[in-house]
């Protein structure tokens, strides 16, 4: 299979699994409408989508690829992660790194970004550190999809292959 086919598959699967994450965020909407009028220092908010959003999506994405193999979104494309070494399915430990390198990340940083810029009334040198700290993330991410190993795979010892019984073709 050739490494932009691979890297499409890639994509497609991460966006039906964006939909299902999607599905917990919508469901925290009352408790963000709850909490809209409180004053929270901004360490707080960012604590808080961290324990109800963050950290519970990277759980469930972590699950699905220890447990299951692929995330609903990999399935659906054919995909599955396996260990680098072995070539079989990845412990919940190896899945957890991850997706804690792929998602908890830059997710934490957008997190600290978008938080940094809406609530500083002059944004410091250290929000602009971490603005380009997270777009050289995101791009490293993005662009290692069209590499043989993505950076975070390769950090956390796995790849991400085509299930041997897909019905996809290269």
């Amino acid at each position: 299979m050739t490494r932009p086919r691979l890297a499409w598959l890639r994509l497609t699967a991460w966006l039906v699994d964006w939909l299902c994450i999607l599905v917990l965020a919508l469901a925290l909407v009352p408790i963000g409408l709850a909490v809209r009028g409180l004053e929270l220092p901004v360490w707080a908010l960012n604590l808080g989508s961290f324990l109800l959003l963050v950290l519970p999506a990277t759980l469930w994405l972590a699950w699905r690829e220890s447990a299951r193999g692929a995330t609903p979104g990999k399935r659906l494309r054919g995909l599955m992660v396996v260990s680098a070494r072995t070539g079989r399915r990845v412990s919940f430990g190896r899945a957890l790194a991850r997706n804690v390198l792929k998602v908890t990340v830059p997710w934490e940083l957008g997190h600290t970004v978008a938080y940094g810029f809406a609530t500083e009334a002059e944004p410091g040198g250290w929000l602009i550190v971490v603005s380009i700290v997270l777009y050289a993330v995101v791009l490293v991410w993005i662009a290692g999809l069209f590499a043989r190993v993505s950076p975070y795979d390769a950090m956390a010892g796995t790849r991400v292959i085509l299930m041997p019984n897909s019905l996809s073709t290269s």
